[in-house]
């Protein structure tokens, strides 16, 4: 499978495809137009340094709160209004890693 062109990675999402693409994300939700995942993890660090990997790869990054023992993640691309399918590929991304930390 090639690599998408940054035309589709940065494809504001519709309404429509953003609900799909929660159905898929479960522990996710969107806040203010955010996704928005909160996750309990013992090492908060090490979720974070394996996360950080993750964007790097991407070239895109989550917004990362610490509250009360859990990690905050809210992903958005900042350039364009709504969800973007690199949004909810990061997202996913999140789940792999949080799933194995």
């Amino acid at each position: 499978m090639g690599r998408s062109t940054s035309a589709q990675r940065y494809a504001t999402l519709t309404v429509e495809a953003v609900a799909d693409a929660l159905r898929g994300l479960p522990g996710w939700a969107v806040e203010q137009g955010h996704l928005v995942r909160r996750v309990a993890v013992r090492d908060p660090w090490r979720l974070l340094e394996r996360v950080s990997q993750v964007e790097l790869e991407l070239d895109h990054h989550s917004v990362v709160a610490l509250d009360r023992g859990e990690v905050v993640f809210s992903v958005w691309t900042h350039v364009r209004p709504g969800l973007t399918t690199v949004d909810v590929e990061l997202a996913h991304r999140i789940d792999e890693v949080a799933e194995s930390a």
